[in-house]
């Protein structure tokens, strides 16, 4: 796959005497909306360029959250296309943990991975600020998706693949626990719990999440839970 770049990107790409390639991350947290979230492997807090809603950089200038991240090479194959990256972010403070949680595992969800230079990184006077010839245009970015998600007490992983690989295949946004966790009397499509030709709602206006109560609303086909899971042993 090749790339088109900056007339000055390609020239600190060739410096011997060069300063540091910086990789950033911006993680769309919404599924259907624009809802970024900044990240930087680094050790420090950085400033770094701004994306909008189209998926473009801008000039106003942003704070990525410095973090270990380790991420593997992005490859291609003979046609092009990219295959799975994974990426690890530090969960010792379960920050990610709960975001994940909160968020479906972000699963589905676009990640840009930003490659740059931080002399092309917003200038200023704190030492958040690492450019000194800013340029947002001086980047290379790569947009991917949220496939595969896994988390430990150490990291949270994420598998992503590009749009070439994952077309065609729904992804699962479910999140693997006994209760149910579609909304209870939703909305007709807009709630996968559809209980309202079944059951008076005056009778029952809350529901529990078991499937014992599901099965009392006579709506056990539409269960969105995981009833095979062990009650017991269940390390968190």
């Amino acid at each position: 796959m090749t790339y088109d770049v900056t007339a000055t990107f390609s020239k600190e790409q060739v410096k011997l005497d060069s300063v540091s390639p910086i990789d950033m991350y911006v993680i769309n947290a919404s599924i259907s909306g624009w809802e970024p979230m900044y990240y930087v492997d680094y050790n420090q807090d950085v400033y770094g360029w701004s994306m909008n809603a189209t998926h473009n950089l801008t000039t106003t200038a942003t704070i990525y959250s410095g973090l270990p991240i380790k991420r593997g090479e992005i490859q291609t194959n003979t046609q092009g296309e990219i295959s799975e990256l994974s990426i690890n972010i530090p969960n010792v403070d379960r920050a990610m943990e709960s975001v994940i949680q909160t968020k479906d595992y972000l699963r589905g969800r676009e990640v840009f991975v930003i490659s740059t230079f931080t002399k092309h990184l917003p200038s200023g006077s704190t030492s958040y600020h690492l450019g000194t010839s800013p340029d947002h245009r001086a980047v290379l970015t790569e947009k991917m998706f949220v496939d595969s998600v896994s988390s430990n007490e150490q990291q949270v992983t994420f598998g992503l693949k590009s749009k070439f690989n994952i077309k065609n295949t729904v992804l699962p946004r479910r999140t693997f626990m006994r209760e149910c966790t579609w909304a209870y009397l939703g909305l007709y499509l807009a709630s996968e719990c559809d209980p309202h030709g079944n059951i008076n709602s005056a009778s029952y206006p809350t529901c529990d999440g078991t499937l014992d109560s599901c099965r009392e609303r006579h709506n056990e086909g539409r269960f969105g839970g995981f009833p095979a899971i062990p009650e017991r042993a269940i390390l968190i």
